[in-house]
């Protein structure tokens, strides 16, 4: 019994070091890319994602051009926000792109979905996972203000470049502000 309740307190102790290792890396992170291809480069530029990441899940809270003072803030999305079958459409079954975003139509949300999705009143992103040196794949998918169903706009693809580190405690910068020591 002795044995037992050792190991149960070893093991115990093991998981809440691993925990705490966890948890260390959770909180706001992030992660710059480059444009991995023509297309991308000429819609989007360079971006820089900033997620809320914990144990379990990464939540993307917003892009940003690295580039220019643009910021687009993100908002999780259903799939059904598409219709019967949207989604599916726009990405694919196969897609790796699988979480999808709603760019919200405040500050520079609608200047962007004009941009991605020419006629489009509101669009989404979806996107691959968005993790530290992962690059990322993104569809653009518009309404179609006529009533029809969501449309495919454009596909973008990124290169991880780098992960903004601030102190601890520090907030993430805001638009008036440039970030410390950027990667190049």
């Amino acid at each position: 019994m002795a044995i037992s309740i050792r190991r149960a307190r070893g093991a115990l102790a093991a998981g809440v070091l691993l925990l705490s290792a966890t948890a260390a890396g959770a909180g706001i992170r992030q992660f710059s890319f480059d444009p991995a291809d023509e297309e991308t480069r000429a819609a989007a530029g360079p971006v820089t994602f900033v997620v809320n990441q914990t144990m379990f899940s990464t939540r993307v809270l917003k892009m940003r051009s690295t580039e220019a003072k643009a910021t687009v803030d993100l908002a999780r999305a259903d799939i059904g926000a598409l219709g019967r079958d949207g989604f599916s459409r726009a990405v694919g079954r196969d897609a790796l792109e699988r979480e999808l975003y709603r760019i919200l139509p405040v500050d520079d949300g609608p200047a962007l979905i004009a941009a991605l999705c020419p006629g489009s009143k509101r669009a989404w992103l979806a996107l691959s996972p968005v993790r530290n040196r992962e690059d990322v794949r993104a569809v653009v998918i518009g309404d179609d203000p006529t009533g029809g169903p969501a449309k495919r706009c454009r596909a973008l693809a990124f290169t991880f470049h780098g992960e903004w580190t601030l102190p601890p405690g520090t907030p993430p910068p805001v638009e008036e502000a440039a970030p410390p020591d950027f990667p190049n």
